[in-house]
């Protein structure tokens, strides 16, 4: 079919021909036609008045569409992960066990013995969580740390303890918890801040390392249709060195092929003197190629499952336990003042639905006359009276659907300490976007997978895909997490895409129409179009940036 035309005489670099949809609601056309990065032309007519000597024209077998973008990721973490112990693709506690001994058996480099690796999942173990001892059994005598796949805590070793100088007499320092047996002895996960007791004692990880886990999490992200992402914590947090100095690194030398936005860490423990840097940063990256830092981030809570995620109600196991607010609510105000006073978008991270309250409550009492684009991360819990207040306050739903499911963790792990209220208002995505937040997906990867076709299949199903192995019975991938909640396809579509680049200032991504930047994803099957139980299994078959292709199956 025929389209627009945005510049009709100037001759296309590229003519992709096939299945295309432009966004999610347009009708799909027949080609896209591209120059200097650019979509220029749509629909066959139109390409064709473009094509000429020198025009690259070629026929795809598949559906073209926006390339996907994720609104929240830790990639240079993810990719570290990769290249350590990695747990990620398992599920299993005697597969654990091998891949650990397979790395502990393995010589150590750098003058370190200390084996770190990540992923593990706390229902497989008999206890919900695991043990110094368990490790031991695996590693010996030798220093290990494993962070969780949330990345919220920490399995350490019993030789880790002893290094950290860890014991019963031990305090819980500040936003933080040592796990401890009936005797309070230590018993081998640090949750939170406590987690830092050990990873403090790692070997930094060089600049040369982490440019080459960034370019390894890159590689990865584009093999699942992802040209651009935010990276959620862009300076020393978490046991992470600052990765501001690499993102830069890596452009300057030209082997960004993604779109990155810099969501730039806030740090607690400090007062405003941090924004000053915080501005000089912004400023260092605003004419940079591929990566600009334009967001800051501020974690106002935990997660649920270790009871660190702030809530209203108390948790049913625990009823006077409300969970951790990082900054008081007062504090809070301040902080998003000063940073919406210097026109930050700010990235709160709020798990809880006390903690979504009050980073609403924050952003209500700043400024906001310049189109802010603040955003609120996971909102596993929200209060039906705050539903409508994203819409009203232009505060976007940063959500990560692949958690929006009945798996083991959910149903092991978090569901018990949940009241029946809170469970009735658990990643109410439809409930959001019925009440008018501007919804954005991100994956929070390596916490989850990044596939975005996994996490539309789960926001439009409730239920699990079936290639996911954190996911592997019939109750995750049958029984839906409140089936209500779940999005129309075209809504989860434009979240993936649209929404995702607009939270992510990426502004010339998340759509093919004239003059968007020509981020396109090759597909198997049209996800608009496949029955809604299959939206799991569309394969991406290239992908592209600027016109250029940056993955081909």
């Amino acid at each position: 079919m025929a389209g627009t035309t945005a510049t009709p005489r100037v001759r296309a670099d590229t003519v992709l021909r096939g299945v295309v949809r432009v966004d999610a609601t347009s009708r799909p056309t027949d080609a896209v036609a591209v120059r200097d990065g650019l979509v220029v032309a749509l629909g066959r007519d139109d390409c064709s008045r473009l094509t000429g000597p020198g025009t690259d024209v070629v026929d795809l077998d598949g559906v073209v569409a926006p390339a996907f973008v994720d609104a929240h990721a830790h990639p240079v973490m993810g990719g570290l992960n990769r290249v350590r112990c990695d747990l990620d693709d398992l599920h299993d506690l005697d597969r654990y066990r091998a891949r650990i001994a397979d790395h502990a058996a393995r010589p150590t480099s750098g003058g370190s013995d200390w084996l770190v690796g990540s992923g593990w999942y706390g229902d497989v173990f008999p206890a919900g969580l695991p043990t110094a001892a368990e490790l031991d059994a695996v590693v010996g005598g030798r220093p290990a740390v494993l962070t969780s796949h949330d990345v919220h805590s920490v399995w350490v070793s019993s030789e880790a303890l002893r290094r950290a100088g860890i014991d019963a007499t031990t305090p819980d320092p500040a936003g933080g918890r040592i796990e401890r047996d009936a005797d309070g002895r230590p018993t081998g996960v640090l949750m939170e801040s406590a987690a830092a007791l050990v990873t403090d004692l790692l070997p930094a990880p060089t600049e040369r390392e982490l440019v080459d886990a960034l370019l390894q999490a890159q590689a990865y992200l584009h093999s699942v249709g992802v040209a651009g992402w935010q990276d959620a914590a862009v300076g020393e947090m978490l046991g992470m060195p600052d990765l501001y100095p690499v993102y830069r690194a890596a452009d300057a030398a030209g082997l960004l092929t993604a779109r990155v936005t810099g969501a730039l860490w806030w740090d607690l423990d400090r007062d405003e003197s941090q924004v000053a840097g915080l501005v000089e940063r912004r400023a260092e990256t605003a004419d940079r190629h591929r990566f600009r830092a334009s967001a800051v981030k501020i974690m106002q809570d935990g997660v649920c499952e270790n009871l660190t995620a702030a809530v209203v109600e108390a948790y049913r196991d625990v009823p006077h336990d409300h969970g951790l607010s990082f900054l008081e609510p007062e504090r809070l105000r301040e902080v998003v003042a000063a940073l919406a006073a210097e026109r930050f978008d700010v990235h709160l991270h709020a798990v809880g639905d006390r903690a979504v309250r009050e980073c609403l409550d924050a952003v209500e009492t700043s400024d906001r006359s310049w189109s802010p684009r603040h955003q609120v991360a996971h909102i596993d819990l929200v209060q039906p009276d705050d539903l409508p207040r994203f819409g009203r306050l232009g505060v976007i739903a940063n959500v990560q659907p692949l958690w929006a499911r009945e798996d083991r963790v959910l149903v092991e792990t978090k569901l018990p300490h949940l009241t029946e209220a809170q469970r009735r208002h658990h990643f109410a995505f439809g409930s959001l976007h019925a009440a008018g937040a501007r919804l954005a997906f991100g994956s929070d990867w390596p916490v989850s997978s990044p596939d975005p076709l996994w996490a539309l299949h789960v926001a439009v199903n409730r239920t699990a895909p079936d290639g996911d192995p954190h996911a592997q019975d019939d109750h995750a991938r049958t029984v839906p997490l409140l089936e209500h909640e779940g999005l129309a396809v075209a809504d989860a579509f434009t979240a993936a895409t649209a929404g995702a680049a607009h939270a992510s200032r990426l502004d010339t991504s998340g759509t093919l129409h004239p003059g968007m930047a020509a981020d396109l994803v090759l597909l198997d099957r049209d996800p608009l179009a496949v029955p809604r139980a299959e939206l799991g299994a569309v394969a991406v078959r290239a992908t592209y940036v600027a016109g250029r292709p940056v993955y081909e199956a």
